[in-house]
This record gives structure tokens, sequence and C-alpha cells, in this order.
């Protein structure tokens, strides 16, 4: 009862100290200010849980004085059997150090989108031993701390939506590029959607000559895992300005020259002969 008393008692403290913490950003920026609590949150919940060890160990140990048994032995006991453990238990021991320093370094944390080598999605939840993320699709895929080595964070402090456009070789580039960019000025403009924008979007010109035409490359800034929001409606406002002065979204085209001059004349025959 007094371990379980401990906890609840140490579980509200450490979500007092939080909640000060949190309120105490209010100058902070928004997007700062959102880091902050996604920090916390996660600091939080890795804190609760080496806590509750703690606490059940120590209460353990007292139990075991309060009925008279001489702990010294299972304390040297214990030891040799920690170490042989620890040996055993190499993995768990990296998961642990890696979990600390993601935390530490604040390399992502609960409700950010990361990717691991072919796998990304939301953090669900983050401990020391190991990552849960739920990716597209909804399933929640399980890492080991120790297996990230190289981690892409897409919804830390800001995020991009890059955009590729493509317009036919037949349209009028100067046209087509003042297009882009007052269309996404126009936006940019608009309350709701300037709150998302954190900066004027960048119109970088063309960036390829493809099969399917010129592509464009459009960059714009915007808050933490809003990118796709504002590109899906950057992707349809522009479709509806192409629509409006007849600039077309080429598909994939391809020219295919015959050289052979024996295929030619085996053509040109057969044709004849029908």
């Amino acid at each position: 009862m007094g371990t379980y008393l401990t906890v609840r008692f140490t579980y509200a403290i450490i979500d007092h100290f939080t909640s000060t913490i949190i309120s105490g950003g209010a100058l902070l920026t928004p997007e700062t200010s959102e880091r902050l609590q996604l920090r916390i949150s996660t600091f939080s919940g890795v804190t609760k849980s080496i806590t509750i060890i703690i606490w059940v160990g120590a209460g353990i140990l007292m139990s075991l004085i309060a009925l008279g048994i001489n702990i010294v032995p299972l304390l040297a006991g214990a030891g040799l059997i920690g170490v042989a453990v620890s040996l055993a238990s190499q993995n768990l021991i990296k998961d642990a150090i890696n979990g600390f320093l993601i935390i530490l370094e604040d390399q992502y944390a609960l409700g950010d989108v990361i990717t691991v080598g072919n796998v990304g999605g939301l953090v669900e939840n983050l401990n020391l031993r190991m990552t849960q993320i739920r990716d597209a699709e909804g399933r929640l895929i399980t890492i080991p701390n120790s297996e990230i080595k190289v981690v892409a964070n897409l919804s830390s402090r800001w995020s991009r939506a890059d955009l590729i456009i493509p317009v036919s070789y037949q349209t009028d580039i100067d046209k087509a590029l003042k297009l882009i960019e007052n269309v996404a000025i126009q936006m940019n403009q608009e309350p709701q959607w300037k709150r998302q924008i954190i900066e004027t979007p960048s119109i970088l010109g063309i960036d390829n000559f493809g099969d399917r035409g010129m592509m464009i490359r459009v960059w714009i800034k915007t808050q933490p895992l809003k990118q796709w929001d504002v590109a899906r409606e950057y992707r349809r406002r522009l479709k509806i300005a192409f629509d409006e002065v007849g600039i077309n979204i080429p598909v994939p085209q391809q020219s295919i020259w015959v050289n052979d001059v024996q295929l030619l004349s085996y053509q040109e025959s057969g044709s004849s002969l029908h």
C-alpha cells in the first residue's frame, strides 16, 4: 500500500511539473510551444516508467526488511544475477541507451511523423526499449530502439510541401510560372491557409525536362504535419487555374524512330501485297 501511494504521489508531482513547464511557455511561438508539449509528454511517460520500477523495487526490499529477512545476502546474489542478466541481455541495454539518447537529443517525440528505413508513420508510443509507429495503412509497427540508426523526422519544428508541377513543352513557360506564383501567393494571403503556411511559397523554376514535359518545382514551408493539406489544396487550385487559361497537364510521351532500312522495305512490301 505504501508503494502504491508513493507511486501515485510521484505521478502527481510529475504531472504538476510538466503542466507548469507547458504553461510557462506561453510566450513561445505556436510551433515551439507545440514542440515543447510533445517533448514534455514523452519525458513524462518515460519518467513514470522508470519511477514505478524504482519504487516497486524499493517496496519489495522494505517489505523483506519488515518481515525480518536479512537482505544483504540477497543483494549480493542479486548483484551476481544482475551481471549475468546484463551479459545475456545486451540488446536490451542497447535499446535503453539509444532510447535515452533519442529522447535527450529530441530526435523525435510522441505525435511526430517519422521514417525509419522503409517504414514510416505516426509515433504512437516511445519508451527506452522500443518505438511504435502507425503507418498509413493503420498497421502498428514496433521497432527496437537499438535498430534505429537513421531517422527522418517529417514534423520537427516545420515541414515543407515539395511539389513538382508538369507542363507541356508547347506552354508559354513565363506565363505558366507567373500563374503558379499567383496561385501560391493568393492562397498564402487567405487567413485559413496563412496560419498553416510559414513563409511565402518559393517558385524554384524548371527543375527538369522529362517525358511528361517541363517539371516546375515549388516549395511551400508549413507548420508541422500541415504540408499534405497545403499541397492538396494548392494542387486543386492550380488545376482550376490551368483549366481557365488552357494550360494542359501532360501525360507521358515517347517518340519512336525506326532506322532499319530492311525492316521498312519489308513493311512496305507487305502493305503492297495486301
